[in-house]
């Protein structure tokens, strides 16, 4: 995903998430960002020594699929960020959907769905963008990127289901 090797916007895997992007996630959501499951950060580079962190999204693994949380983006961030640079990166799908799509295609071998919980309806719409799908239970958003049966997606979305919301 992040074939745009001359952007100075990436999305990368981090071992530290709180490191990081800890006040984004404490501003957005509120509490600590968790120590757990593999951390997403959106990364503006303004010369080689000074980075700026946009978003963040948390992959959990459980079992054989992915619960994806914690997407939140620093709005505030943008206004050191120039203007061509933001530009772009909002006609490009914005923080939340590069996020999602970097997950949904650098994590694909990794496990055989995405789940996801969405109550803000703009973030949905972001999740539905980038790939996510309602399912029959409200809020609960799912990407099944490989192929599966009916009855193996029917029992996934089960046992996700059954964890509550994450």
């Amino acid at each position: 995903m992040n074939d745009d090797s001359d952007s100075p916007f990436r999305v990368v895997e981090v071992s530290d998430g709180r490191y990081f992007a800890g006040e984004i996630f404490r501003r957005k959501l509120g509490g600590t960002l968790p120590a757990y499951g593999r951390h997403l950060v959106a990364i503006y580079r303004h010369d080689p020594l000074r980075f700026t962190p946009l978003g963040y999204l948390n992959i959990l693994g459980h079992e054989s699929v992915a619960l994806v949380g914690g997407g939140s983006v620093d709005g505030r961030a943008f206004a050191d960020i120039p203007e061509q640079a933001s530009r772009n990166i909002r006609e490009t799908g914005g923080v939340l959907y590069r996020l999602l799509r970097y997950a949904f295609t650098e994590m694909a071998d990794d496990f055989e769905a995405f789940f996801g919980y969405c109550g803000d309806a703009r973030a949905e719409e972001v999740d539905l963008q980038a790939g996510f799908r309602h399912t029959r239970h409200p809020r609960l958003l799912a990407n099944y990127h490989r192929p599966l049966d009916a009855e193996r997606r029917e029992r996934l979305l089960d046992d996700v289901f059954a964890l509550g919301p994450f």
